[in-house]
């Protein structure tokens, strides 16, 4: 089992007067755009818009970062324990055993 722990890069913020955008006029569609970044999971697109345009906008860096930071904390808490086969064994089990 892998002990590797994922490491976040937070982004660069510049002096507040350096960004174009001071307010984000899609929060909802930018948060959701930076989780799926973070997870792997946005596609070639999202990733290309988003770099293109974090520079640009600064509640998006600071939302970025906080993901990031976040992230990072809960991986650097988490330990990883490796379960007996027993266990995962009757877990099975109880998965895969009808209801009554």
């Amino acid at each position: 089992m892998s002990t590797d722990k994922k490491v976040f890069q937070t982004l660069p913020v510049k002096e507040k007067s350096q960004y174009p955008h001071q307010d984000c006029k899609n929060r909802h569609e930018c948060m959701r755009a930076i989780q799926m970044i973070l997870d792997n999971e946005a596609s070639y697109e999202q990733l290309e818009h988003f770099n293109q345009n974090i520079d640009k906008c600064l509640p998006c860096i600071e939302n970025y970062n906080l993901e990031v930071t976040i992230r990072q904390i809960l991986c650097d808490k988490i330990e990883r324990k490796s379960v007996p086969t027993e266990v995962i064994d009757a877990i099975k089990v109880k998965i895969n055993s009808p209801v009554a």
